[in-house]
């Protein structure tokens, strides 16, 4: 393609000192800025060079319009030596242009012809020095986009943690602070990582020096990250296998404690607690008492592990080709609203408000830039960013309510129970003489719990003393707020709900079917953002697409393994609580810093009106700038802050006494956690004091601004077309 026109010549000049994939092949035009008046003077060379089109579409059998390397990209069945060749003539045809104003006019036409060797020299040339990205495959339709992300953004974790954040931090007043979190920097930060996906068009870990060579080990960091936590991510879809694999049985074997061996009695350990914690703490996770207390792999969970992979490796392969009313509910929906203006002023709940945000739009783990970046680059980010956050609040604002019923329900049943057990205790007791029988208990039919409180109320203080030495209280309120969003949120709690249902296998096989799907999606969405970033980071590994999912799989398996330990599920809770908050806060602000300060905020924002071809509300900008920075540093501190002031607790099966307990992390946790935390960020220092060094400037003046043609308005074609004099051009250049 020969860049003849007015409009296109005079954006030479633009081009020329950008300096980006021009300066390799043609250093000495990024020497001299080329007026108009001279590329006129040189019409006679444009002939020459339009002479020769006839012979492009000989070697290659295409008009000259499809040598544009935008409409190349666009494409997805091109390959990657017809772009570099297409780049390369552009190149050819500007140097063409531009020759004539540094050396002496040509005395006679061969001297500026172009043979037709001189071409396949330069282009094999060219091929050997520069090793073009392949096409950037785009999404079949914008719902598949969305539904990707929403199922990114929906991860079941992240929903139990919400609730528990409600339960403990104010009721409706979390919900006042999350909402003025999530419009400060959940949907701002949102935007910006789609932004930056879908302005560059490919995922690799060098994304950020885009933006700034400073910044450069943002996407390593963020490569890190997202590998530690895919690690223990997938235990959750282990256990799920497992007790799927046991719904198979004549009657399911956490609704009954076990038998001894070679007795008729059950066991005593399961006896003293309940079978749902019995099965989940020493049959699922055969769990120490202690982290500090060791053991062999738990080899059945090692196979429901290996399971998980596998199936995630299938999906990973192929994808990328009536109830009646329940007692207690009412009790469950008072909480929902529950407004405690005092903890409007407690930082705890704004820092725990502002986590929950980050965590809710998935920012800073990688997915959602590498997910933007197989999207057009006109499509509207800023909208899907809305969008999703609308979604978000919608979701929640739905199934909080149904969770809280059901938890209002377990919280009813579970002190009914309490109720009746402790009946039974003190009969046992008086019929023993160890009571009095002035303690005797009534008989509770209707109403088991206010039958008993009001009966334990009663009672003078010295003997109400007695019985609550022999007994536990059973108090509603505290069983409603033991909620807490580790997992035993699901399989103790809920999975005690289901039970009381009509026909509860149906619903407990439909939870854990259900389950298991958003576990998988969640885990394939983690595996992409390690697959995509080392296939764009090292183009090889695009050969073996299937061999490196297949590796990567596996590593991850590997990995995994520790966690399978009777002690892991301590550090799973350490990891997932204490650990991974740190990293992905620091990320998300170096984020922020590169796209707001170092490229600066409103030149980015120019760059994606043209792409957008649509203007942009210059709030997003003011946000980035200000307010973002310091409310993610602000989380930052308060969380080093509580893991220097307060202690670092975890709740441990108690085999003995067959009871949680709350017990404290050794000091080396600590330890661990602050130096797994620097090991993630290591690559971003090492890039600022790279760049130090050898005095590279942290803004990157000579990267080129998108813009429209001159006389043009900015549409989604010519927007797209523009990309020549921009951030593809570097991209296939380097």
């Amino acid at each position: 393609m020969i860049l003849r026109s007015t409009e296109e010549s005079t954006s030479l000049p633009s081009l020329g000192k950008a300096g980006t994939s021009l300066a390799d092949a043609l250093p000495e035009a990024s020497l001299v800025k080329t007026s108009e008046s001279s590329l006129e003077k040189n019409l006679s060379t444009d002939s020459r060079l339009s002479e020769l089109e006839p012979h492009l579409e000989e070697l290659e059998g295409v008009t000259p319009v499809a040598w544009s390397v935008s409409a190349w990209v666009a494409q997805d069945q091109v390959s990657e030596t017809r772009v570099a060749k297409a780049q390369a003539w552009e190149t050819l045809a500007l140097e063409a242009q531009v020759r004539p104003s540094l050396q002496p006019k040509p005395s006679n036409v061969e001297e500026t012809a172009v043979t037709t060797s001189e071409v396949i020299s330069y282009m094999s040339k060219k091929e050997s020095k520069v090793s073009t990205p392949c096409p950037r495959l785009l999404w079949s339709s914008k719902l598949k986009y969305i539904l990707a992300l929403n199922t990114y953004l929906l991860m079941p974790y992240r929903l139990w943690r919400f609730v528990s954040q409600w339960l403990h931090k104010g009721g409706c007043t979390f919900l006042i602070v999350y909402t003025l979190m999530l419009f400060c920097i959940g949907i701002p930060l949102l935007f910006l990582e789609l932004a930056v996906g879908q302005r560059a068009q490919h995922g690799s870990m060098d994304l950020w020096k885009s933006l700034s060579p400073w910044f450069g080990g943002v996407g390593y960091s963020m490569f890190m990250v997202c590998f530690i936590v895919n690690t223990y991510m997938n235990l959750y879809n282990s256990w799920f296998l497992f007790y799927m694999c046991h719904m198979f049985y004549f009657t399911v074997p956490w609704e009954y404690c076990p038998l001894q061996r070679n007795s008729s009695d059950f066991d005593p350990e399961c006896e003293q607690g309940t079978s749902y914690m019995y099965f989940w703490y020493r049959q699922t996770l055969k769990v120490s008492d202690k982290i500090e207390l060791g053991g062999p792999l738990n080899f059945s969970l090692v196979v429901f592990l290996f399971m998980a992979w596998c199936l995630t490796c299938v999906c990973m392969i192929n994808g990328i080709k009536s109830l009646e009313k329940m007692e207690g509910t009412e009790y469950g929906l008072k909480h929902l609203l529950v407004l405690k203006m005092a903890s409007i002023y407690d930082p705890t709940v704004w820092s725990q408000a502002g986590i929950q945000v980050v965590f809710d739009m998935g920012l800073g783990f990688g997915p959602i830039i590498y997910f933007s970046s197989y999207m057009p680059d006109f499509n509207n980010c800023l909208g899907d960013a809305f969008l999703m956050a609308l979604i978000k609040m919608l979701t929640l604002l739905f199934t909080v309510p149904i969770i809280l019923s059901i938890l209002g329900f377990w919280a009813t049943i579970s002190t009914h129970r309490c109720c009746k057990k402790n009946t039974e205790v003190l009969r046992m007791l008086i019929f023993h003489g160890i009571l009095p029988s002035e303690l005797y208990p009534p008989d509770l039919l209707n109403n088991p719990t206010s039958t008993y409180n009001s009966w334990l109320n009663s009672l003078l203080p010295p003997l109400r003393s007695t019985v609550l030495s022999m007994v536990p209280e059973c108090n509603i309120q505290e069983q409603f707020l033991k909620i807490e969003e580790s997992p035993r949120f699901v399989f103790l709690t809920f999975l005690e709900v289901i039970s009381l249902f009509p026909e509860s296998t149906l619903w407990t096989v439909l939870f854990f079917v259900m389950l298991l799907c958003l576990g998988l999606c969640a885990v394939v969405t983690f595996m992409l953002g390690i697959i995509i970033p080392l296939q764009d980071t090292f183009p090889f590994f695009r050969r073996w697409p299937k061999i490196l999912t297949v590796g990567a799989s596996m590593v991850m398996f590997l990995c995994s393994l520790f966690f399978t330990k009777p002690s892991g599920i301590y550090y799973f809770w350490l990891l997932s609580e204490y650990w991974v908050a740190l990293p992905i806060l620091s990320i998300v602000m170096c984020e922020n810093l590169a796209v707001a300060w170092a490229y600066r905020a409103k030149r980015f924002l120019s760059d994606m009106m043209v792409l957008l071809s649509r203007p942009i509300c210059p709030v997003c900008g003011w946000l980035w700038y200000y307010v973002s920075p310091v409310l993610l540093l602000g989380l930052l501190v308060a969380l080093f802050f509580k893991l220097g002031t307060k202690p670092l607790t975890y709740i441990a099966w108690n085999s003995s006494t067959s009871k949680e307990m709350v017990h404290r992390y050794p000091a080396w946790a600590l330890v661990l956690i602050l130096g797994l935390y620097a090991f993630t960020l290591i690559p971003i220092p090492a890039y600022f004091a790279y760049c130090l060094i050898l005095g590279v400037p942290v803004r990157t003046e000579g990267s080129p601004k998108l813009r429209c043609r001159s006389g043009q308005a900015p549409t989604e074609k010519n927007a797209s077309k523009n990309i020549l004099q921009g951030y593809k051009t570097k991209s296939l250049s380097s």
